[in-house]
């Protein structure tokens, strides 16, 4: 779970006992589950890791947690409380508030101005929008700046929502598609916002592109870590803000239908391939399914499918195991946003063998009445290991 949240830069605040202090520091003291440095086993996937020692020390600790997780780049955070602290009596007021506000992660100045004058000047330009836009809450900012540019915009399977699925100059999420990375390839500013471009944004790492890029990323290791770049280190919601101030309304009457004949060639390379199938499949759920309802989606072929085509309808409502890649997700996610927020129904869509992963949270939705529709997409068999196997 902390690695899927480090993967997909997700702030979780995770609490976890310890031996007793005495323990500490790599004795050999013959505790129930001592290990020389339990930390050690959690910094590797988490962004910082807290170990309290006396009971003052908590509150402290706490916010300094919080405030790790919630400052961009986001991610998990470990506490540790041992024991005989827990288990101590104590004289300290409960607390009633913890300031945990976050740094703000702004753009340098002079890059965002060179940012604006290569998009405001740019023949063909085009944005690809990554999960840093949905959670910065920028999904607006985006929007006035494709248009104001009017470049082309297509979402990574992180960022999904982050612009509207039918704008004129939505390219939808069909990053697998080599039209698509040719399309992103031939782009002469091309605007990367909130994405590292990694092993999926990238179609595998085979999308070369031929112009400039600038890349806004807040996690200051991905930028320009696999194309060389404008690099802007910043959170993307004052980024876009900085380049909204700044670019030039560019005029172009080309661009709608350059991105209809780009979708036009994906729909016609489906129905060549005869995969309409799962199409339809999503089609359905995305009918049933209200809009604003969150989903949640299990490793999994439909799921696969969803990430290019299923159209979530608003930013932060789909949701999926990208980073870890972890079967069982989907379920228990869905009861955690249930649980968050009651007033709206949630899918979660699982496969046959993932699902038995956490069937036992059944019990959990029974209990706690959350309001939860578990798709399960029975093949018949492993389907995605049926499938390697078929092509080795």
């Amino acid at each position: 779970a902390l690695q899927e949240a480090a993967s997909a830069s997700a702030p979780v605040l995770a609490i976890s006992s310890q031996i007793p202090t005495a323990g500490l520091g790599g004795g050999r003291h013959g505790y129930l589950h001592e290990l020389p440095d339990q930390a050690a086993s959690f910094r590797g996937v988490v962004k910082s890791v807290h170990t309290v020692r006396t009971q003052s020390q908590i509150p402290s600790a706490i916010a300094a947690a919080w405030k790790s997780a919630l400052t961009v780049p986001h991610g998990p955070v470990w506490v540790e409380i041992p024991q005989d602290v827990l288990l101590a009596q104590t004289s300290l007021p409960v607390v009633t508030a913890v300031d945990a506000t976050p740094d703000e992660l702004v753009p340098r100045p002079e890059l965002t101005a060179l940012a604006a004058e290569l998009l405001s000047n740019a023949a063909r330009p085009a944005i690809i929008a990554g999960g840093g836009v949905v959670r910065a809450d920028a999904s607006g900012k985006l929007l006035r700046l494709a248009e104001k540019l009017n470049a082309p915009v297509v979402t990574t399977f992180g960022g999904k929502g982050a612009f509207p699925w039918e704008h004129p100059l939505s390219l939808q999420s069909w990053l697998e598609d080599r039209h698509t990375t040719n399309f992103l390839e031939d782009a002469d500013v091309l605007l990367v916002v909130g994405s590292g471009l990694g092993e999926l944004s990238s179609n595998y790492h085979t999308f070369k592109p031929r112009g400039r890029v600038i890349q806004i990323e807040a996690d200051l290791g991905k930028v320009e870590a696999n194309h060389p770049a404008l690099g802007i280190h910043a959170d993307a919601r004052p980024a876009l803000q900085a380049l909204l101030e700044t670019v030039s309304e560019r005029p172009d009457e080309t661009a709608p239908q350059r991105v209809r004949a780009l979708l036009a060639r994906v729909a016609d390379r489906i129905a060549s391939q005869e995969l309409t199938l799962e199409q339809d499949v999503l089609a359905s759920v995305r009918r049933a399914l209200p809009a604003g309802s969150p989903s949640c989606w299990d490793m999994t072929i439909l799921a696969y499918w969803a990430w290019s085509a299923f159209d979530p309808r608003g930013a932060n409502t789909m949701h999926s195991a990208q980073g870890a890649g972890g079967l069982g997700y989907g379920f228990p996610a869905a009861l955690g946003a249930a649980a968050a927020d009651p007033s709206r129904p949630v899918l979660a869509v699982s496969g046959d063998g993932g699902a038995l992963y956490s069937i036992a949270e059944l019990a959990t939705a029974r209990q706690y009445g959350l309001n939860v529709t578990w798709l399960i997409v029975d093949d018949g068999g492993y389907g995605i290991l049926r499938e390697y196997m078929t092509d080795a």
